[in-house]
């Protein structure tokens, strides 16, 4: 049962739109809204340190970076949370790995959804699927290989479960604030186009997946995106990405610049919105708001625009 006004936001873009600096300034405007924010970015450690299991690490942290990058900590009481989070991941003879979730059960460690207002989240994720998606999908060539979009699509299905009922479905019922990076929009990465991704996967397959069939049937209530023109040249995308980039190593999807023109496209116009319609009629899910930026907008910009757009979405949720 869905609890009345929850919000589930995804912020979300091409790549070099700018999607961390977005959700950070996002946090920061709740901080300064008293809302408690807790953040779930990061491996199965940073999901851990949120458990009530290290409550008396984590009661006045909003992530397990913020703990170890608190200079007043003592390093000895750095060193008692990771011994006891070590003896806690890998238990006994067995090596019975322990993850954390939002539900009581005997599998998992357990997070109180009501431990805070807002929950960050991040796709792809950084532990279970994907952290497979991180480290191969996203970076074929490192391993001798090309893009694969059917089995990054595999991989993004599988974790979509994941969150979903460890994480997603409780604080929805609990009527909490989720922010996330990307989501099931990332079918604009994958799926299908006969001449700039011939390799990618069918619109029906990918819909038919049972991790979509979880997402469209459970979307999010409203997406940020920020992308460049509908017309946009491979010219203009590589002086931004040469501007954005800084020592950022850049991962097979940002080193096409073609690939950045299909998947600006797709955000740009309504091929996103076809692509909810279609599966969440599917899967009986609501179509979620969405809200686009100006990807030349300074960063300022863009992040003043969406605290706006989010602190009316708030409002209506009252």
């Amino acid at each position: 049962m869905l609890k009345r006004g929850f919000v589930d936001l995804v912020v979300s873009g091409c790549d070099f739109s700018g999607t961390s600096t977005q959700i950070e300034g996002l946090i920061k405007s709740l901080q300064d809204n008293r809302k408690i924010v807790r953040d779930l970015r990061g491996t199965e450690l940073d999901a851990l340190f949120h458990t009530g299991a290290f409550f008396k690490y984590n009661k006045k942290y909003s992530s397990l970076k913020d703990f170890l990058d608190d200079e007043i900590i003592s390093k000895v009481f750095k060193r008692d949370f990771l011994a006891e989070a070590g003896e806690l991941l890998i238990k006994g003879n067995k090596r019975e790995v322990r993850v954390a979730s939002m539900i009581e059960n005997k599998i998992s460690e357990y997070i109180s959804p009501n431990s805070a207002d807002v929950w960050i989240l991040e796709e792809p994720t950084n532990r279970g699927a994907g952290q497979v998606n991180r480290t191969i999908e996203q970076n074929r060539s490192e391993y001798g290989d090309i893009l694969n979009p059917i089995s990054a699509a595999l991989c993004h299905q599988a974790y979509r479960t994941d969150e979903f009922f460890r994480f997603r479905r409780p604080l929805r019922e609990n009527g909490k604030i989720i922010i996330r990076s990307r989501s099931e929009e990332s079918a604009c990465y994958q799926i299908y186009d006969k001449e700039i991704l011939p390799r990618g996967i069918s619109k029906e397959q990918y819909l038919s997946l049972p991790g979509h069939q979880v997402a469209f049937g459970n979307p999010p209530t409203h997406l940020f995106i920020v992308h460049g023109p509908e017309n946009w040249t491979s010219e203009e995308y590589i002086k931004l990405k040469t501007e954005r980039q800084g020592t950022r190593r850049a991962d097979d999807h940002e080193s096409s610049a073609q690939y950045q023109l299909l998947v600006n496209k797709r955000y740009a116009t309504y091929w996103l919105e076809n692509l909810y319609l279609e599966g969440c009629n599917m899967y009986n899910g609501k179509l979620p708001q969405i809200s686009k930026f100006n990807i030349y907008d300074s960063k300022e910009e863009i992040v003043e625009k969406m605290i706006f757009r989010l602190s009316q979405i708030l409002r209506e949720q009252k």
